[in-house]
């Protein structure tokens, strides 16, 4: 109450606690030996109504009362229905009209009473009489009531307009005759029966209370209101409707005087009775500490919501039951488990401690996808893979990741999967099925959802939708330099195609957590590729991969698998983390076939497979010392001796190709020879090391105009033609035409003639420039023929080919005459005769130090 002001009414009438704020209203009036409606006008208020007011108050009227009442506005806003609107009744924002509430039919624009409360308060009404929840009297243990038992009308609280003052606690309906004639029949003796003090009823009552009407939280009332009111008109009908009741039903029925609940022409009825009979079922249904909770819930579920058609289906008779909320029909749902098929069970989670009903949309399935590799993590697989099961593994963990996305959805299996890019979901669904027969769906209904929802509340670090769009085997970066080095460094061969191909797949299927493509196995070749993989290719693949999500700036683990803490099912199958890691790699590092390591594990292959995955741990076969070669010497000798492979690697820093071709062998030869030598190899030059040591001028004289073939111009540089190859395309230089050959007298570094250069640069010229000289030396081309083995058409084609290239004639021909040799023929054939032989000195040449460089740049 606020200080006395001048504004303030000199009489004081101070609300009870609890009462509604037309009630109050009367109350004053009646003090003031006036109607509701003087007292009203008299405050400032004319043209308002009481009824009105009391469901809520405008501005100006809250400003009105509180100065002249001494009330504050907090407390005259408590005395309305306002902070129960929208759970408990539907006030209109605009006219103050009250639509149909949430639960029930009773809109809170009367009152019930309770007699012996109107005779305690004289006549004063609280406001939660007006609550459609309200059926019951706690403290006199009564029904309360909801007409006057004299007019048959709910009694009105306060009077309008002029006449005399009310009396407390009398039924102030106006008669048919006039306004001014009110009823006056005094509520106070109404008849109401009594309710048995350990009776459900006034259990439900105090059950409604504490967590609708006095519950702070506007959701939870709402959803418990809608559950018990849902039960509750079930109730209500199956009393009618079915055969026979739980007693306790009939003891609910005894404990409000015996009789039957009415039905209304299109509902159940809405008067206290009813409401008392219906909620108090509904409380016990919902009890589980009730002893009668299941019998009644089961009574309940063989009732039929009207209207609407009978099905056998478990799904679709639950599905009457959505308007109750989530606990009842996930109660329900748990009930009807042993009836669905493996996806209902998977959909609705109906095996777990939470099943519900599905409500996620397009956009949360693709989210969870988000979260998800093609396959199943193999930790995962190994919980979930029944025990003696032939199905292919890759084609069980592809139905299993294609299944995670059902749980909550409306999504079917084949519409998963795609989403996930598991094309083939026929040959995976016919793994998963063979694998459910054998040993039964309880482990995969069971861990599936619960795996799905912890997915759901839990971040994941990893995007598998970005990664199924970057990353396949032919998109994926892969270091061959550094392949190379590790190769060299193991002393294995580096140009293997095969190897290299398993090796793209394998750094995909890293990135993408799945066997790359849609197949139900993976194949044979990089299963055994990777459960023989060596810990430096191990390592190798794991750096390309993080070296992979860096080019594309994502910020990622290279891998990652949901802990088993997410899954607090004490029946959750034991993983990979029951095998003792030490042991595992004890037994791995002697390379045993992987029949033979899981029998020492106590594993079947499946599993044993799935934790070398998960671990990371492989099994190569041990590195086998051959024995010298037969017939090898031993010390090396000549070139391989080891001073000379010190001389010639370190001093004069010779690449081991050059070294090959002096000692004659092949590269791994001289590797082999450098590794017993204890020779430590070089490592590979820095990137642009070529580009800083030549310069393209000089390059593109080399190869261009003179004509020199990249093996040679590579032997020069001390490099592989490749790398040649490679600067000849990135400076644009012209490459040399298929039809047009490398000039085999570059390297001298003398100039030639136009003829010999067109001559040059076609097939085969040093052989048909030595026939040529050789001819020259003959009468006849059949003498020239018979001495170089060939026959007389083969020469004369070479002959003609040479003539046809230099532009005129050498050599006059013909079968029988003479050979004449004409002027211009003549300087050609010296030119040619001191080419080859400049050609065979730098052949016989002893090759001790690499030849210069032309031209360096600096």
């Amino acid at each position: 109450m606020t200080r006395w002001t001048d504004e303030r009414i000199p009489l004081w009438v101070p609300p009870a606690e609890g009462e509604a704020l037309d009630s109050w209203i009367e109350a004053y009036a009646r003090r003031l030996a006036v109607t509701g409606g003087e007292f009203t006008r008299f405050l400032g208020l004319s043209g308002t109504d009481p009824r009105f007011m009391v469901r809520r108050l405008t501005n100006a009227e809250r400003d009105t009362l509180a100065p002249r009442t001494g009330l504050t506005p907090e407390a005259l806003s408590a005395m309305t229905l306002d902070r129960f609107d929208g759970v408990i009744v539907a006030i209109d924002p605009d006219d103050r009209s009250m639509g149909r509430p949430p639960a029930w039919r009773h809109y809170g624009s009367r009152s019930r009473f309770c007699p012996a409360c109107l005779a305690d308060h004289h006549g004063r009404w609280p406001l939660s009489w007006r609550l459609p929840w309200s059926f019951a009297c706690v403290r006199h243990e009564l029904l309360l009531c909801d007409y006057c038992p004299a007019c048959g009308h709910p009694p009105p609280v306060s009077t309008r307009g002029r006449g005399k003052p009310s009396s407390p606690g009398v039924c102030l309906h106006a008669t048919e005759t006039g306004r001014a004639i009110r009823c006056g029949y005094p509520l106070t003796g109404s008849p109401a029966p009594a309710l048995r003090h350990d009776g459900a009823v006034l259990a439900a009552q105090h059950a409604v209370n504490r967590e609708i009407l006095g519950t702070s939280v506007a959701g939870e009332a709402r959803t418990r209101g809608q559950e018990l009111h849902v039960l509750a008109r079930r109730a209500l009908r199956g009393i009618h409707e079915l055969p026979s009741a739980p007693s306790v039903v009939d003891a609910i029925l005894d404990d409000c005087g015996g009789a039957l609940p009415a039905l209304a022409v299109r509902d159940e009825a809405n008067d206290a009775h009813n409401t008392a009979v219906g909620t108090a079922v509904a409380v016990i249904a919902t009890d589980r500490d009730h002893p009668a909770c299941d019998e009644v819930f089961t009574w309940l579920l063989s009732t039929h919501r009207p209207r609407v058609p009978r099905s056998n289906y478990a799904t679709s008779k639950i599905s009457e039951w959505l308007p109750a909320g989530p606990r009842v029909v996930n109660r329900m749902l748990s009930a009807a488990d042993s009836e669905l098929t493996f996806i209902a069970r998977l959909r609705y989670g109906t095996a777990t401690s939470a099943p519900a009903w599905p409500d996620l949309g397009d956009e949360d399935v693709r989210h969870r996808a988000s979260k998800l590799p093609a396959m199943i993590w193999p930790s995962w697989a190994f919980r979930l893979l029944p025990a003696e099961t032939d199905a292919p593994v890759a084609g069980f963990r592809r139905a299993c990741a294609s299944l995670m996305l059902l749980p909550g959805t409306n999504w079917d299996y084949p519409q998963a999967a795609a989403l996930l890019g598991n094309t083939s979901p026929k040959s995976n669904r016919r793994a998963l099925d063979t694998a459910v027969t054998l040993s039964g769906a309880e482990t995969l209904v069971t861990v599936l959802p619960a795996l799905a929802k912890a997915l759901d509340g839990h971040p994941v670090p990893i995007d598998y939708n970005r990664r199924r769009r970057l990353f396949s085997p032919d998109s994926v970066s892969f270091d061959h330099n550094a392949y190379q080095e590790l190769c060299q460094r193991h002393g294995w061969r580096s140009h293997t195609p095969v190897r290299i191909q398993r090796l793209h797949w394998q750094l995909a299927r890293l990135l993408l957590g799945a066997d790359p493509g849609a197949a139900s196995r993976t194949p044979a070749g990089h299963l055994s590729f990777h459960y023989r993989l060596h810990p430096g290719l191990h390592e190798l693949l794991h750096e390309q991969a993080a070296a992979n999500l860096e080019a594309h700036n994502i910020d990622e683990p290279v891998s990652w698998e949901p802990p088993a803490a997410w899954i607090t099912d004490p029946g959750l199958p034991p993983g990979p983390e029951t095998i003792n890691r030490s042991r595992l790699a004890q037994h791995a590092a002697d390379g045993p076939e992987p029949a033979d390591l899981a029998c020492l594990l106590g594993l079947d292959d499946a599993r044993l497979l799935l934790a070398v995955e998960t671990f990371g741990t492989t099994a190569p076969h041990p590195v086998q010392q051959r024995p010298p070669a037969p017939g090898r010497r031993t010390p090396r000798q000549g070139v391989l001796a080891p001073r000379s492979l010190q001389q010639l690697y370190q001093e004069q820093q010779f690449r081991q190709h050059q070294i090959a071709e002096l000692a004659g062998c092949s590269i791994s030869t001289v590797r082999h020879a450098l590794d017993e030598a204890g020779i430590p190899l070089r490592r590979r030059r820095p990137a642009g090391h070529l580009e800083k040591s030549v310069s393209r001028a000089w390059l593109e004289a080399e190869y261009h105009h003179k004509g020199r073939s990249s093996p040679d111009i590579a032997r020069e540089l001390g490099v592989r033609k490749d790398d040649v190859m490679r600067l000849v395309s990135k400076w644009g230089i012209p490459r040399h035409p298929t039809s047009q050959f490398t000039n085999p007298f570059a390297s001298l570094d003398t100039d030639l003639s136009p003829a010999m250069h067109a001559v040059s640069r076609t097939k085969n010229c040093i052989q048909r420039l030595r026939h040529l000289t050789v001819t020259s030396g003959h009468r006849t081309l059949q003498d020239a023929a018979a001495e170089l083995g060939v026959t007389w058409g083969t020469l004369n084609y070479q002959l003609k080919r040479i003539e046809e290239a230099a532009g005129f004639t050498i050599i006059a021909t013909g079968r029988s005459r003479p050979l004449t040799i004409t002027e211009d023929g003549r300087r050609f054939l010296d030119e040619a005769t001191r080419l080859l032989s400049l050609l065979d000195d730098q052949v016989h040449r002893e090759p001790v130090t690499l030849p210069q460089r032309r031209e360096t740049v600096h």
